[in-house]
């Protein structure tokens, strides 16, 4: 025994030392993880979102685009921003380059025909015509090449069909022999001859020069010179184009937009003379350079099959976008909130609209004829529809709408502003928050009882806030409700928001089916309850 007894005092202490070590590990065993609560959207019966642009959403089927324009931006995304004179593609387009995605070794562009080479530029963010971006050249080093593919306008080996090449300059020097466009090699077939264009300045005039392209029968190849007629001045935007048509040829020069100097391409460098054989060699397999020992800026170049046109215009001030009327699924949806991300720099500005009703409206519905008259779009009632259509209410980024903004079809917009016609915003994506006003719940049918004449029918009231009463059901034959004769009215009959009535008008004895449904204050109306069977009668009557 006292041997055991010492055997349990020893085990004693170090039982106590490891209850003590699990009670001072307990609190960090039994505190639970710290959760914090999503508490935006308690009480909200059910949230929907809707959204448009950035790398998932397009934009969908927008009603209208007024001085605006969607642009791929960077992975894909789509943004919306100032419309300005940014060249558009089309079935002629052999390349546009509009510079506003480029960087110093990189150029980002589309198309079938040509492919990016060596290149060292200078991206502007500061001084460009159009979008975000031109190029810089900044040094005789600084050029940009791209190689051309076997589908280009300029066949090799082919008769020279019509063309057109232009671009925006902003040159900081035109001294001579920079040259702004090359395409052009020594070949052996020509004695070491360059063939090709050359496009570069001479005493402050853009000179465009072909060499060994156009032939005479009788006196072989001939060299085309024809230059501006202006000097091109510095630290400033113009537009240069050259232009040839195979059909007459007649190759025309334009200087923002007008015609500026021309040379019949023919025998007797007349209208009347026979037109001049063009051809490119097929040994012409090197890139074409842009800005080879050229310095300054360029933007929006292209090159065309045909005449492209060339309208020069700036920067719109300000631009809208407007949605087509979206219909949602339930009447009396509550727009909570509209959050959106864009670049708004240098004095540019989003602002964002929205307009929603119960009552259908066409898209143009209730306009103003003034696109941007704030103080109009931002008066009026919330809803209504009709003729006029709804009135627009401004919203804030990100904040809840303190107007309740509630309906079934719902538009939105978007004004664009800029800045001295050379700064854009961009819109990059929308989203919309939406608090769903569902239909009632199927309400619970609780007994039908028989009396003299007709009927007394007992419900469960539903527990939504906004019921604005029931509607009763009943016919001679299952799931088929177009009773008629009681002295309420025909089936249904409106109840009003109580829980019980009585329908007298009907016939003795006869059978009768019966259900009930609930309407809301926007008029939604749930589905059928359970249905109940009942045979009025003067003797078997209960409470």
């Amino acid at each position: 025994m006292e041997g055991k007894f010492r055997l349990t005092n020893m085990r004693m202490p170090f039982f106590k030392y490891i209850v003590s070590i699990f009670i001072f590990f307990l609190p960090q065993l039994v505190v639970p993880q710290v959760v914090y609560p999503q508490t935006e959207f308690i009480g909200r019966s059910e949230i929907k979102y809707l959204k448009w642009g950035g790398l998932k959403n397009g934009w969908g089927d927008l009603y209208m685009l007024d001085n605006a324009k969607i642009e791929k931006g960077p992975l894909g995304r789509l943004d919306i921003l100032l419309d300005d004179n940014s060249l558009i593609e089309d079935d002629n387009t052999d390349i546009i380059l509009h510079f506003d995605r480029i960087e110093k070794d990189k150029i980002f562009f589309t198309s079938e025909r040509y492919e990016t080479g060596p290149m060292d530029i200078f991206p502007s963010e500061n001084i460009q015509k159009f979008g975000g971006r031109s190029a810089g050249f900044l040094y005789h080093y600084n050029s940009i090449r791209i190689k051309p593919l076997a589908s280009i306008v300029f066949i090799k080996g082919k008769s020279v069909q019509s063309f057109a090449i232009d671009f925006y300059l902003y040159p900081t020097s035109t001294y001579d022999e920079d040259t702004v466009f090359s395409w052009r090699v020594p070949v052996v077939e020509m004695g070491g001859e360059y063939t090709g264009i050359k496009a570069y300045f001479k005493n402050g005039k853009l000179v465009w020069l072909f060499e060994n392209v156009f032939k005479n029968r009788d006196k072989g190849f001939e060299e085309m010179i024809l230059e501006e007629r202006i000097e091109t001045p510095i630290n400033e935007w113009h537009h240069h184009a050259l232009y040839y048509d195979s059909q007459n040829g007649l190759l025309t020069l334009y200087f923002d937009g007008k015609e500026n100097n021309l040379e019949w391409i023919t025998s007797n460098r007349r209208e009347s003379g026979s037109i001049l054989a063009g051809e490119f060699s097929r040994y012409l397999a090197v890139p074409i350079t842009i800005g080879e020992s050229f310095l300054g800026y360029m933007d929006e170049f292209r090159i065309s099959r045909g005449f492209p046109g060339f309208i020069i215009k700036d920067y719109r001030e300000q631009g809208a976008i407007k949605s087509g009327v979206i219909e949602l699924s339930h009447k009396g949806t509550r727009v909570v909130k509209l959050s959106w991300d864009s670049i708004e720099e240098k004095g540019t500005a989003v602002r964002m609209f929205c307009r929603i009703s119960d009552s259908f409206f066409f898209p143009g519905d209730g306009e103003s004829s003034n696109l941007y008259d704030e103080t109009y779009l931002s008066s009026g009632e919330a809803s209504g529809g009709g003729a006029g259509g709804p009135r627009w209410f401004q919203v804030k980024n990100g904040d809840e709408i303190s107007e309740n903004l509630t309906g079934k079809y719902l538009q939105w917009r978007a004004h664009l502003y800029g800045t001295n016609g050379i700064y854009t915003p961009y819109l990059l994506s929308l989203e919309m928050m939406l608090e769903l006003d569902l239909p009632p719940q199927v309400p619970v049918l609780l007994k039908v009882n028989p009396v003299d004449g007709g009927v007394k029918l007992v419900w469960a009231k539903n527990k939504e806030s906004d019921i604005r009463g029931y509607r009763i059901y009943y016919g001679e034959s299952s799931k088929f409700y177009f009773g008629t004769g009681s002295d309420v009215g025909d089936s249904p009959v409106f109840a009003g928001d109580v829980n019980s009535t009585i329908l007298r008008g009907l016939e003795n004895e006869k059978v009768y089916f019966f259900s009930i449904t609930a309407v809301d204050s926007t008029g939604q109306e749930s589905g059928f309850s359970r249905e109940m069977i009942a045979r009025p009668s003067a003797v078997y009557i209960s409470d």
